[in-house]
C-alpha cells in the first residue's frame, strides 16, 4: 500500500468516534491507526498507539492479537533511529507465544522476523531462524514462501558470510520458483543479487550476463529506480572487466534514469498534496453520510435480527454436515498415515536385510569356499612337489592348473571383501565414501572425486550407513547407465542440515520417464530420504549430464 493510501486511511480513522466502540474494536482501531502513522514515518506516535492496542488486547486476554501487535512493534523498532527503545523484549514475547501456539504459519513469520532482527549483529543466528522457518514451510508445502526464505538465506550468505557458492545455490532455488510462478520482479532481484556475488568472486563475464538477463525483464513496480540501480551496477561490472566502451554506455543510461527518477519524485510530491486535500474533503462528506446512515441502520436492525435467526438455523444444519465430512476426512488421513508408516517400515526392513545378506555372503565366501580353495591349493602344490620327475608337458599342465587355482582363490577373496565393502563404524561416512570412490574409479575407468564442506563431526551410525548406501547406489547408476567419464560427490553440512550433490557428465535422461520400482533404485532412495524428513531433486537433460540433490535435516 502506498503512503498516500495510508494517509487516506488515517483520515477515515480520524472520523470515527472511539467512545462508541467496544473494547475489542477500540484495540483494533489503535493498531490500524498505529500502522497508518508508521507509514508516514511518525515512529514515536505509532509506537504509542501500538502500546495502547497491546494493552487493550491484554485486557481481553487475546494472546494471538497481542502477538501480532508485538510483531508490528518489532518491525517498527528495527527501523527506528532511536537508541533508547529495544525491540528484543517484544521479540522474546512473540517467540514464546508462537512456539507454544502450535500455529505453524505464525511460527514461520516469527522466525523470519527474528532472523531479520539479528542479521547485523548475529548472522549465524539469522541463518538458524531462517532454516527453522524453511523446515516448517517444507512441511506445509508452501512453495512461494519457501522461495522467499531461500531468497533471504541467499542474501545473508552473500553479504554476511564467506560462503558465496552457497548464496548462489539458494538464489537458484528461489529464482526457479519465482520463474515458475511468473513473478517477474522477484526474478529481477534474484538475477541482480547473483550478479553481485559473481562480481565478488571476480567472475565479471557471468555477472554481466546476469545483469543483462535482468535488463530483459519487464517490471511491474519501481521500474525507473530498479533500472537506474541496474545500469549503475552494469557500468561498474564492465569497467572492472576493462570493457570501457560498454561501461561508458551504461553510465550514460544510469544518468538518464537518475534524471527520470528525480522528475517522478517531484510529480509524486504534487500528487501527495492533491491527495491530502481530497482526503480531507472526503472525510467531511463521510461524516455527513454517516449521520444519514444511522437512521437507516436503526430501521434495518429488526430485519437483520430475523435474517440472523434464519441464518443460524441454516448454519446449524450445515455444521452438522461439515462435522460428518470432517470426521470422514480424519479417518481417511489416519489410513493414509498408517499406509505410509508401513511403507517406510518395509524400506527399513529391506535395507536391514540387505546389510545382513551382504555380511552373510562375505562370511560364506571367506570362511567356507575361501578356506576350501586354500586347502585345495596346498594339496595341489604338494602334488606338484612330488611330480618333479614327470615329463615336461605334464609339468607345464600342472603349472597352468596351479595358476588357475591361485586366480580362483584371489577372485573368491576379492569377492568376499567387495561384498563386505561399506561403512565401518570406526571410519565414518566421509572416509568410507572416499574409499569407495577410489575403488570405483579404478575398476570402471571413471574419475570420481569427493568434495566435503563443513563435515567436521560424525553422524549417528545407522544414519551414516543409510547415506553411504544411497551414495553407493547413485554411483552404481552412474557406472551402469550414464556413460560418464567424470563424476563428483559433494557432501556439505550447514549447521543442522546435510546436503549431498552427485553430478556426472554422462548422457543424461528425461526425468519424467523414471519408472517407479522397488529395491534401492531412485524410487527407493527418494522414499528413504522422505522418511528421514528430507528432499531429493533430480535434474537431468539428455546429453548434458545428471545431478541428484539430497537435503536431510540432522537431529
Amino acid at each position: 500500500m502506498a503512503v498516500r493510501d495510508f494517509e487516506a486511511a488515517r483520515g477515515l480513522l480520524n472520523g470515527i468516534d472511539t467512545n462508541r466502540l467496544s473494547s475489542w474494536e477500540k484495540s483494533r482501531y489503535y493498531a490500524l491507526f498505529a500502522k497508518s502513522l508508521s507509514a508516514e514515518h511518525q515512529d514515536g506516535a505509532s509506537y504509542d498507539y501500538f502500546l495502547r492496542a497491546k494493552k487493550g488486547f491484554l485486557s481481553l486476554d487475546s494472546a494471538r492479537h497481542v502477538a501480532m501487535v508485538n510483531m508490528e512493534i518489532v518491525e517498527l523498532l528495527m527501523g527506528a533511529s532511536s537508541e533508547t527503545l529495544d525491540y528484543r523484549p517484544f521479540l522474546d514475547e512473540l517467540l514464546h507465544y508462537a512456539e507454544q501456539s502450535g500455529d505453524d504459519d505464525l511460527l514461520i513469520k516469527t522466525y523470519m522476523q527474528a532472523g531479520r532482527a539479528l542479521v547485523e549483529s548475529q548472522p549465524d543466528g539469522t541463518l538458524d531462524y531462517f532454516r527453522k522457518a524453511r523446515k516448517l514451510t517444507l512441511k506445509n508445502a508452501d512453495s512461494l514462501y519457501m522461495a522467499k526464505i531461500n531468497h533471504n538465506i541467499g542474501v545473508v550468505m552473500a553479504e554476511k558470510t564467506p560462503y558465496l557458492d552457497s548464496a548462489l545455490y539458494y538464489y537458484d532455488l528461489a529464482g526457479t520458483e519465482y520463474e515458475k510462478q511468473g513473478i517477474t520482479d522477484y526474478v529481477f532481484y534474484i538475477l541482480h543479487n547473483k550478479a553481485v556475488v559473481h562480481k565478488k568472486l571476480g567472475n565479471y563475464d557471468m555477472a554481466i550476463r546476469s545483469y543483462l538477463k535482468a535488463d530483459s525483464l519487464t517490471l511491474q513496480e519501481f521500474h525507473l529506480g530498479n533500472k537506474k540501480n541496474l545500469y549503475e551496477s552494469l557500468a561498474d561490472a564492465y569497467e572492472q572487466n576493462h570493457d570501457y566502451r560498454n561501461a561508458t554506455r551504461y553510465w550514460k543510461l544510469f544518468l538518464a534514469y537518475s534524471d527520470s527518477v528525480d522528475q517522478e519524485n517531484q510529480n509524486a510530491s504534487i500528487l501527495d498534496l492533491q491527495t491530502k486535500y481530497q482526503t480531507a474533503e472526503q472525510v467531511r462528506k463521510n461524516l455527513e453520510l454517516s449521520r444519514r446512515q444511522i437512521v437507516l441502520i436503526l430501521g434495518m436492525v429488526l430485519l437483520l435480527l430475523l435474517l440472523i435467526i434464519s441464518f443460524l438455523a441454516y448454519r446449524h444444519q450445515r455444521s452438522k454436515k461439515k462435522f460428518a465430512e470432517a470426521k470422514n476426512e480424519i479417518e481417511r488421513q489416519k489410513v493414509e498415515k498408517l499406509l505410509k508408516e508401513q511403507e517406510i517400515n518395509g524400506i527399513d526392513a529391506m535395507i536391514e536385510g540387505q546389510e545382513k545378506e551382504r555380511q552373510r555372503i562375505a562370511n560364506d565366501l571367506h570362511d567356507n569356499l575361501g578356506s576350501l580353495m586354500a586347502t585345495l591349493k596346498l594339496h595341489f602344490q604338494n602334488l606338484n612337489i612330488r611330480t618333479e620327475r614327470l615329463r615336461n608337458d605334464q609339468v607345464e599342465l600342472l603349472q597352468k592348473t596351479d595358476a588357475l587355482i591361485e586366480e580362483a582363490y584371489q577372485q573368491v577373496r576379492g569377492m568376499a571383501h567387495a561384498r563386505n565393502a561399506g561403512l565401518k563404524s570406526r571410519e565414518g561416512l566421509l572416509p568410507a565414501v572416499k574409499n569407495f570412490a577410489t575403488k570405483a574409479s579404478i575398476a570402471n575407468k571413471l574419475v570420481i572425486e569427493v568434495e566435503d564442506h563443513g563435515l567436521d563431526r560424525r553422524l549417528e551410525n545407522s544414519l551414516e550407513i543409510t547415506i553411504f548406501r544411497m551414495i553407493q547406489e547413485l554411483i552404481t547408476n552412474v557406472i551402469k547407465h550414464s556413460e560418464a567419464t567424470e563424476c563428483t560427490i559433494h557432501i556439505t553440512q550447514h549447521e543442522s542440515e546435510l546436503n549431498i550433490l552427485v553430478e556426472d557428465n554422462g548422457v543424461g535422461f528425461e526425468v519424467n520417464r523414471i519408472p517407479s520400482g522397488k529395491g534401492m533404485g531412485l524410487f527407493s532412495i527418494r522414499k528413504r530420504v522422505e522418511s528421514l524428513g528430507g528432499t531429493m531433486v533430480i535434474e537431468s537433460v539428455p546429453k548434458s549430464g545428471t545431478s541428484v540433490i539430497i537435503e536431510i535435516s540432522l537431529p
